[in-house]
């Protein structure tokens, strides 16, 4: 049909987590993993994290190594946050992973939506 438009989803393919699993803590107040590893190489680039919490607390996404903070979100009790970049968040340096650090502990739950990128 002409005019008509289809989807055919990103031009690149999604993992998620660490292992393909979410990650859960009762205590992220030191800075954890919260992906894999990019390509050799390559820099990750982040299209959505879904993150909640049972406790109040700051989370700060951070950039391995680097300590370069690329989002943070303060939570309440039973709190739940969603993260979708509208561009390209992207680590700035090759071979690292994102970091979750909270401030305080306290169960934390999150996914990272990601891909490897030159």
């Amino acid at each position: 049909v002409i005019g008509s438009t289809t989807d055919g989803g990103p031009a690149w393919t999604t993992v998620f987590g660490v292992s393909s699993a979410a990650f859960t803590s009762a205590d992220a107040s030191t800075a954890v993993a919260v992906t894999d590893a990019p390509t050799a190489g390559q820099k990750l680039v982040i299209t959505d994290i879904l993150v909640s919490t049972d406790t109040a607390m700051n989370i700060e996404f951070e950039c391995e190594t680097t300590g370069v903070i690329v989002a943070k979100v303060f939570l309440p009790a039973n709190g739940t946050a969603q993260i979708t970049p509208r561009s390209k968040l992207k680590l700035a340096t090759a071979d690292k992973k994102l970091f979750l650090d909270a401030s305080v502990s306290g169960n934390v739950a999150c996914t990272v939506w990601y891909y490897s990128e030159a």
